[in-house]
């Protein structure tokens, strides 16, 4: 197997790792609404300040606290977007190292799928072997007995 990864695969370990994946999916699925309704809120803002600008207002008539509000929740964003970035990466190896158990499950099991059926036919044909033989001993018992009932009747 693999470096890094568990001997002891099974479809329980990848059901749980297929559980995990799709729990880790939720929630960036559940980050990227957030980041969307931020980014909502950042166009609505930005808005009011292209209002502002355009209505050529004195700076000092701005509203502070807006103009806070739209740098926080650019700093929201940005920090949403950088981890969602970091949850698709961990996804991603996640993927792919599922990916690497599933393709060397596959081999194996084509392996052992390939032994079964050898083992099959190695034993169909002791099989036919067997049964040669046995009706070979059978006839010669046969042949010993039509001999000895053929030479009791003689004497």
């Amino acid at each position: 197997m693999s470096e890094g990864l568990d001997p002891e695969v099974t479809l329980g370990t990848l059901h749980r790792d297929l559980g995990e994946v799709k729990s880790d999916l939720r929630e960036v699925k559940t980050d990227i609404r957030e980041v969307k309704t931020d980014m909502r809120e950042v166009k609505v803002d930005m808005r009011e300040v292209k209002v502002l600008l355009t209505t050529r207002l004195p700076a000092p008539d701005w509203p502070g606290e807006m103009l806070r509000t739209l740098r926080e929740n650019t700093q929201l964003s940005r920090e949403n977007t950088q981890l969602l970035r970091e949850s698709n990466r961990l996804s991603e190896e996640r993927f792919a190292r599922l990916d690497a158990t599933l393709r060397e499950q596959a081999i194996e099991t084509h392996t052992i799928l390939r032994a079964l059926v050898e083992g099959q036919r190695q034993l169909a044909e002791g099989l036919r072997q067997v049964a040669a033989e046995l009706r070979a001993l059978v006839a010669r018992i046969d042949a010993l007995i039509r001999g000895r009932g053929d030479s009791s009747l003689a004497g």
